[in-house]
């Protein structure tokens, strides 16, 4: 792979990158948002707030893998011309999208919420974060709708559609939270459980949007969706054979993080706050990683459907360049002024000297951190989801939770120690991918 960006390839993946970086980012916010408007409240909402968010995170985004079986099955019909195909996608992804949504919002958001007590055993953050929890994951139904069209409209290359949405729903996420959270203007103060609540009601004004975007005549006269006679079991299989994979690696590689928060929570109270601030401002940093990954699988499956595996390898290699520069540079301000970037999202003075030195290591690894993001949404992209999900399964649970758990409860290490293991975590996944796709086996996957 050669070093210097090619301008040409560049331009394409950034003009679908650009888009998603931004609309990722601005998802990421809403959990951003509460995290920093909760930590006005004290330590201890702070710490519940960032371990709820996390948790919610870790079955949202398990489901939100239908993006990925939506993105990838379209991308190959749009690639190979099949407009009307590409069109049945969404509509088997949106009735997918209502029944696992449905079930998220009737039983999960009650059995997480109840189950919040095994990450901490801090009474005061336990029912904090429970409430917040609960809210939280009852925007499951919106949530996936979202999800199914920003699936079909990435793998079509209209990636922008999804940050329109997305900061809409952010500019909503802030005037309910400061309504639900403080109690102003006559709403209940809510506090920890206000954010969930008003980022769950965001969700819902976002799923609305993206509803009205996507009716407009010319797109659906192009690709004939929202029809019911589009519906067909085995397409809504089709989909779940990819998205099942990449839900589940999102929920291995969280269920992973949610563990590493229950480690260190052990430790401390404000070792936990420190550590769930690391991971909110790490969340906004490898957006630009994610959104770069998700122009890499958009493309990829495009040149797949056209029948350019060459072309679809050189966008891969490209994203990945991208990706490190821009992940490199994010890395370059953690290991020079993670005080300042704390002090954006708490005042505690205990809480920020306690997490200087994680953010410093986070810094030291995002390159590979990037191309561990790229890589993997390559290799979904052209169908080799099962094996990135196998992959995720073997370094985090097979280095990064045994790795931690002995370094914090059998050297007695401490919170450093626990945050080196992640990092050697995030290489190991990283180099694990690349030689994956650099074998060139995904270049005859069928979709």
């Amino acid at each position: 792979m050669r070093l210097p960006p090619n301008r040409e390839l560049s331009a394409e993946v950034w003009k679908l990158a650009g888009p998603v970086v931004v609309g990722m980012i601005s998802q990421t916010l809403m959990n951003v948002v509460d995290t920093a408007m909760v930590g006005r409240i004290g330590a201890v909402a702070l710490a519940a707030t960032g371990l709820g968010g996390l948790l919610s995170w870790m079955i949202l985004g398990s489901l939100g893998g239908l993006n990925m079986g939506v993105q990838a099955i379209t991308a190959r019909r749009f690639g190979e011309g099949n407009h009307r195909d590409a069109g049945r996608v969404l509509d088997n992804g949106i009735l997918i999208a209502v029944v696992a949504g449905g079930i998220c919002t009737l039983f999960i958001s009650l059995g997480m919420s109840r189950l919040f007590r095994f990450f901490s055993d801090d009474q005061a953050v336990v029912a904090a974060g429970s409430g917040y929890l609960y809210y939280r994951l009852l925007s499951g139904l919106p949530f996936l709708i979202v999800t199914a069209h920003r699936g079909f409209f990435n793998g079509i290359g209209r990636t922008n559609l999804h940050m329109r949405v997305v900061i809409v729903a952010n500019v909503f996420n802030v005037c309910f939270n400061y309504l639900l959270i403080f109690g102003r203007f006559g709403f209940p103060r809510m506090e920890a459980a206000g954010a969930g609540l008003g980022t769950t009601l965001a969700n819902v004004v976002g799923m609305l949007f993206f509803i009205a975007i996507a009716l407009k005549a010319r797109r659906r006269r192009q690709f004939k969706y929202y029809q019911p006679g589009n519906i067909d079991l085995s397409a809504c299989g089709g989909i779940v054979r990819l998205a099942v994979p990449s839900g589940l690696q999102v929920l291995i590689s969280m269920a992973g993080y949610a563990v590493f928060n229950a480690i260190i929570a052990r430790i401390g109270t404000i070792e936990l706050a420190s550590t769930n601030v690391c991971i909110t401002i790490w969340s906004v940093a490898f957006m630009p990683g994610m959104g770069i990954g998700v122009a890499a699988a958009t493309l990829i499956g495009q040149k797949l459907g056209e029948g350019k595996p060459a072309r679809a390898a050189e966008y891969g290699w490209e994203s990945v360049r991208l990706g490190t520069i821009v992940l490199g540079s994010i890395g370059v301000l953690f290991l020079t002024i993670p005080g300042q970037i704390f002090e954006i999202f708490t005042e505690d003075m205990a809480v920020i000297a306690s997490g200087k030195t994680p953010l410093r290591i986070l810094g030291l690894v995002q390159i590979f951190d990037a191309t561990g993001m790229v890589m993997s949404q390559a290799l979904q992209g052209a169908g080799m989801n099962c094996w990135v999900m196998f992959a995720e399964i073997a370094t985090n649970w097979g280095f990064f939770i045994p790795g931690t758990l002995l370094v914090v409860f059998v050297f007695k290490l401490g919170l450093n120690a626990a945050w080196v293991v992640l990092a050697l975590y995030l290489i190991i996944f990283g180099l694990t991918v690349t030689l994956k796709f650099a074998g060139g086996k995904w270049k005859t996957m069928k979709v």
